[in-house]
């Protein structure tokens, strides 16, 4: 099994640039069409990545890579997507010192952190499912209609 290390630090590269470009495209968009721009970053990369995994090694990642390509994309995606809030509110912060005491206090709710933790459920299983879907039986399909010819 190859070491999947490289593809999971361009998955985050990708990311963190698809999710730069989206957020300057979101400017332009209207409210309705922002929502869309969240997962986009994110499956775009896993496209990405998965085109160079099948060029790089001649073939499709077996089912225990899928996996593992599945699981660590959706706990990439929502890594930076904490540090990025943590960022934002340091920034936020230098302006209005009481933000932390805010974020603190709604951290306190158990409510507060039962509907984060849901709403991350919601969005991280579909998101494994697809990545997972999409780096088995589609990387087959792909990788045989791309080395079918060699």
């Amino acid at each position: 099994m190859t070491s999947l290390n490289r593809y999971f630090f361009r998955f985050f590269i990708y990311c963190v640039g698809l999710a730069l470009l989206c957020g300057l495209l979101s400017v332009f968009l209207p409210l309705a069409l922002k929502g869309i721009l969240t997962i986009f970053p994110f499956l775009l990369a896993l496209i990405l990545v998965l085109y160079r995994f099948l060029k790089q090694q001649q073939r499709a990642p077996s089912a225990q890579e899928a996996k593992r390509f599945a699981l660590g994309y959706v706990i990439i995606f929502w890594l930076y997507n904490f540090l990025g809030m943590l960022i934002s509110i340091a920034i936020f912060a230098q302006k209005d010192p009481t933000l932390w005491q805010t974020v603190a206090q709604y951290i306190s709710h158990s409510g507060f952190i039962i509907m984060v933790s849901g709403m991350v459920l919601l969005l991280s299983i579909p998101m494994f499912l697809v990545t997972w879907w999409f780096y088995g039986p589609q990387a087959v399909r792909m990788a045989n209609s791309m080395f079918k010819a060699k």
